[in-house]
């Protein structure tokens, strides 16, 4: 059996570098306020992973959190801003890493946008990927 891909990411001033472990999974575009606030853009691009195929390889202490009132959770470094993961402490089995962080090649691309009637009024979105209102589910 082949040894599973590792994809490796860090932030923008490289204080903070992890590695996922294996297959990522979903690749989502989300357009909430939070997630439109707190990466100053039209959308926040994620990529789902399984939480036990994610390490922090060094800088852990470097990150930060923040916690939105709808009790999302984001790390982000404290020295360049960088968010480097999404979770909400009901799931305890995935994670979400930005995917601006990987400095990984990837084949994947988005699969849908979600939150989509919190969109940014100035951003149209113009492919043919589903769409939801709100989350996925």
């Amino acid at each position: 059996m082949p040894d599973a891909p590792v994809h490796r990411g860090s932030c923008l001033c490289a204080r903070v570098r992890y590695e996922v472990s294996g297959r990522l999974g979903t690749f989502d575009t989300c357009h909430c306020t939070d997630c439109r606030k707190s990466h100053a853009a039209a959308f926040a691009a994620y990529i789902m992973v399984p939480r036990r195929d994610f390490r922090f390889v060094r800088g852990a202490a470097h990150l930060t959190t923040h916690a939105a009132p709808t009790g999302t959770k984001r790390s982000f470094c404290k020295r360049c801003g960088s968010i480097v993961t999404c979770w909400n402490d009901d799931d305890q089995v995935y994670t979400w890493i930005t995917a601006s962080t990987l400095d990984t090649p990837i084949a994947i691309t988005p699969a849908y946008h979600t939150y989509v009637r919190s969109k940014a009024s100035w951003y149209d979105l113009e492919d043919s990927r589903p769409r939801f209102e709100t989350s996925r589910s």
